[in-house]
């Protein structure tokens, strides 16, 4: 299967293009299927497939894809329905302490899509007011339990069912001078983040203009983390597609201030080739080396990485085996952000001795 007819399915499924170029063959689909699966894309791509089908009934997957591609979807949607519930159920459990918060990403960004529940979900991301201290000592007094800490968030276990990571900080960065930029930006737009609230939803989620910032902040951490998928860049297509002129200069000085024009050139590349995103959606002028590069990655590791061969030989270990692997991957991304990479080194171990110091290990 050629990758121009997965980005061709994506295309119509977003309403970027009426029909594929060709007729694909029964193997083809389901390699399209396959591929689907691993850039978490099997709802969105549904829709595509149904918008195929009401031209020409010949354009639909075999019959034993078919099906299971419709049964994923519909785990898909339930799966949507019960982590909204959830959100609203965790957002009521912190306004009884007093403490405000704010869903990340997933189910948020969801309500941008024609058919939100068809976005692939993950796990609920929530912002919450108050320091690290303060978080930890609610979470333990409400006999809530919790499991890993790290600078940025803590994995908690309040719903059954549902991972939960309960976030002091949205995002971080390894480079320290960026960090403390990361934190002022939070800082400035904390209370109208908080504020968003969704009567529909029963939570609150973050704006427009501010996840025009956030997510390319999200983007950003998984390129040198794990990596990232296409899915996380067609969240970021529809943000894109709703900010105003203003909106977008703002979003685009904002990012230029954090450090991350290189990485934002290289994802409109992606979202302009992949999306076909209009020149009048770009935050700036695509960069195409470092975007041929990027959507390498992309479609080599899938979502998060986890289809990249060197990722799975390391996924879910800890120490010295975890710390190398991590580092020889932010040396094939060094080009994108040189002082991400240099300050890894010193950042790795001094965040482990941290954690150790206020007993997180």
């Amino acid at each position: 299967m050629s990758q121009k007819l997965f980005f061709e399915l994506i295309q119509v499924a977003i309403g970027q293009r009426d029909r594929l170029s060709r007729m694909p063959t029964a193997e083809e689909w389901q390699c399209l299927y396959g591929e689907a699966i691993k850039q978490s894309l099997v709802g969105v791509l549904m829709s595509g497939v149904e918008r195929l089908y009401e031209k020409d009934a010949a354009l639909k997957p075999p019959m034993t894809v078919f099906f299971e591609w419709v049964g994923n979807v519909s785990q898909i949607e339930e799966s949507n329905k019960r982590l909204n519930d959830a959100a609203a159920q965790l957002k009521r459990v912190f306004e009884n302490g007093g403490v405000r918060t704010c869903v990340l990403k997933g189910q948020g960004v969801a309500m941008l899509y024609p058919e939100p529940l068809r976005r692939q979900p993950g796990d609920i991301d929530l912002w919450v007011e108050g320091s690290r201290e303060l978080t930890l000592d609610f979470l333990k007094n409400s006999f809530l339990e919790t499991g890993r800490v790290v600078i940025h968030h803590v994995d908690a276990h309040i719903i059954e069912g549902v991972e939960t990571e309960i976030h002091f900080l949205p995002s971080f960065s390894y480079n320290y001078f960026r960090y403390i930029k990361f934190k002022r930006f939070f800082k400035e737009e904390a209370d109208e983040q908080f504020g968003h609230f969704d009567e529909r939803l029963g939570f609150a989620y973050p704006t427009n203009r501010f996840n025009a910032v956030y997510l390319m902040m999200h983007i950003f951490r998984h390129v040198f983390h794990e990596g990232i998928g296409l899915r996380q860049l067609l969240d970021y297509y529809y943000v894109l597609k709703q900010l105003s002129e203003e909106e977008r200069q703002w979003a685009y000085e904002k990012l230029k201030r954090l450090g991350l024009e290189t990485v934002t050139g290289a994802v409109m590349y992606v979202l302009a080739c992949v999306f076909l995103l209009e020149e009048k959606y770009l935050l700036c002028a695509p960069i195409e080396r470092y975007g041929k590069f990027l959507l390498e990655e992309i479609s080599r590791g899938g979502n998060f990485g986890k289809y990249d061969g060197q990722y799975q030989l390391v996924h879910g270990k800890n120490g010295l085996t975890l710390y190398l692997a991590n580092l020889k991957r932010l040396l094939k991304v060094f080009s994108l952000c040189p002082s991400e990479v240099l300050w890894a080194p010193v950042w790795k171990p001094s965040h482990w001795l941290w954690r150790k110091y206020k007993g997180y290990v």
